[in-house]
């Protein structure tokens, strides 16, 4: 590692899918800040509840992240995409990030409610598709700070994408969406210092068990700093015989180291 990266990162949430519905609890989602200024950068995910924990925990009602990554079309995932677009595009552009497939699946199915506006709610909307044949720059509002994500499809049953995200060709934060145990795939989230991983106490083809997280924690060559999500209510939170594996909270922030 080689220091401190120019963004923090706030957990707005570790719900599962019916997490919200049932007991009012945000889906997994997070916020990419900026230090300097507190600005969101990039909402990882905008499933339920994760427009108010974002104004919950960055202490700003007017705040709108420059731009949103959305892991697939899932509701605890992207359930309230199309009610922000309908509320932000008709005030400025709001740039989607996701999997190539993935736009389609959202446009089609996520957002079919807003065909029926009276309005062009599209008019504003930008598609940034992603997939591994290159990486693809997000928009830091800042020359100095060239942020780049790296894409790779997890195992899942619906179509889902991880990243590795970078600045300035630095891997700092790693996200996968999610996925079941996959050694490739957890090998590429291995390429940041920090990682969020989505883990259940049993494992499944959609999703890793936390077992599964540790043993692979435990067999790597390479020190990371894991942080487990998608475990469900905050009462649930599990913990971990190992320092560097740990339950991320909501509200929690994680200071983003920079790697070589």
């Amino acid at each position: 590692m080689s220091g401190l990266s120019s963004y923090d990162l706030v957990c707005l949430g570790v719900g599962k899918g019916a997490t919200s519905v049932y007991s009012n609890q945000t889906s997994s989602s997070f916020a990419l800040l900026r230090r300097a200024t507190d600005e969101c950068i990039l909402l990882i995910d905008i499933g339920l509840g994760s427009i108010f924990a974002l104004q919950k925990y960055v202490k700003d009602f007017n705040i709108k992240p420059r731009q949103i990554f959305v892991s697939h079309n899932h509701t605890d995932h992207s359930g309230e995409l199309p009610v922000y677009i309908a509320n932000e595009a008709l005030k400025s552009i709001v740039r989607v990030y996701c999997y190539a497939g993935i736009q389609s699946r959202l446009r089609q199915y996520r957002c079919a409610e807003l065909d029926s506006s009276t309005t062009d709610l599209f008019r504003n909307v930008q598609w940034i598709t992603c997939d591994e044949s290159k990486d693809v720059e997000l928009d830091s509002g800042d020359p100095n700070s060239i942020l780049k994500i790296r894409v790779q499809r997890s195992q899942h049953s619906e179509l889902c994408a991880g990243f590795v995200l970078y600045e300035n060709n630095q891997a700092i934060l790693s996200f996968s969406g999610d996925s079941g145990f996959n050694t490739p795939f957890y090998t590429f989230l291995w390429n940041a210092p920090t990682i969020l991983v989505d883990g259940r106490e049993t494992s499944t083809y959609e999703h890793a068990s936390f077992d599964e997280i540790l043993n692979f924690y435990k067999t790597s060559s390479i020190s990371r700093q894991v942080f487990v999500y998608h475990y469900g209510l905050e009462n649930d939170k599990p913990k971990f015989p190992i320092d560097n594996v740990s339950a991320v909270s909501p509200g929690q922030t994680i200071q983003l180291m920079l790697s070589l």
